[in-house]
């Protein structure tokens, strides 16, 4: 009788752990189905209330494009902070912000979302022009608002980069900013970078176009860190989520003591290639720890 009583019970609590574990992971399981549902709302809430945001701020930008190049930056400016608003992200910015001085400089981040733009935009109030790949101007309404705010490159065309070079200096002398992700595009293992430093999923080699640029115009560059924004907006699944942005606003780097040879453009590029790694590598171990 004891060791009948005894397998019984043995038998209930093997039966009710079963149990458990079962409800345990239906609940894990509608809680899973729950978050995905409301990651697809959130998404939907995101691309509709951007698509809105921008058929109402084209139009605005449009006029005041023709009316004050200044006035069209202030707007954008502020418009950028709507944006973030709206997709739930918290900015934390470090260093000189907003950046408020009149002299014109050339403003570098490292590029790894469609985002981007929207966050260096954020930082500056003064009139600035984006080096943008020629493609954009094609787009409907987008490409007519922001053609005087772009300097247009086809990347593939030798001709055409030196033009870019030639416009970009121009634009500087005029008053303009210019911001360049100096990277040139998404981290792809098939790229071939200058000095033969193989790319990494933290941040690609440098471009040499901002430093030579930077050198010949006589130009301070800003450096500038974006640490974490792919996690708010992936490039490779375009979806969104809400979260915390950190940004280090860097101070401005003279070129006067580099010259415009192969050997003194090489050591301003590593310089803020340096500068910005280690901002991005610090948050990355950061994150890890955590």
């Amino acid at each position: 009788i004891f060791i009948l009583r005894k397998y019984i019970n043995h038998s209930i609590y093997f039966e009710k752990k079963r149990y458990i574990n079962l409800e345990r992971l239906y609940l894990l399981f509608v809680d899973l189905k729950m978050k995905t549902f409301l990651y697809y709302i959130w998404n939907f809430w995101c691309y509709s209330i951007m698509s809105f945001i921008f058929i109402v701020s084209a139009f605005i930008g449009l006029l005041l494009s023709f009316i004050s190049h200044n006035l069209f930056s202030f707007f954008t400016f502020y418009l950028a902070k709507v944006i973030t608003f709206f997709l739930g992200v918290k900015t934390t910015i470090y260093g000189d912000f907003p950046i408020r001085e009149n002299e014109s400089y050339i403003y570098i981040a490292n590029h790894a979302s469609y985002l981007d733009p929207v966050f260096t935009t954020y930082l500056i109030k003064n009139k600035h022009k984006y080096l943008g790949k020629a493609e954009i101007l094609n787009w409907p309404i987008f490409g007519f608002v922001v053609k005087n705010y772009v300097v247009a490159v086809k990347r593939e065309l030798k001709q055409s980069r030196s033009q870019s070079m030639d416009l970009m200096k121009q634009n500087l002398l005029d008053g303009f900013s210019i911001v360049l992700y100096p990277e040139g595009g998404w981290k792809d293992e098939t790229q071939q970078h200058p000095y033969d430093i193989k790319p990494n999923k933290i941040l690609n080699q440098f471009r040499n176009g901002a430093f030579r640029l930077s050198i010949d115009s006589q130009k301070k560059i800003i450096p500038i860190s974006l640490c974490n924004i792919q996690e708010i907006h992936s490039s490779n699944t375009m979806m969104f989520k809400p979260g915390q942005v950190i940004i280090r606003i860097h101070k401005p780097i003279d070129p006067k003591d580099y010259s415009l040879t192969d050997e003194g453009i090489k050591a301003l590029n590593e310089k803020c290639y340096s500068i910005i790694y280690k901002d991005l590598i610090k948050y990355d171990n950061r994150k890890k720890r955590i």
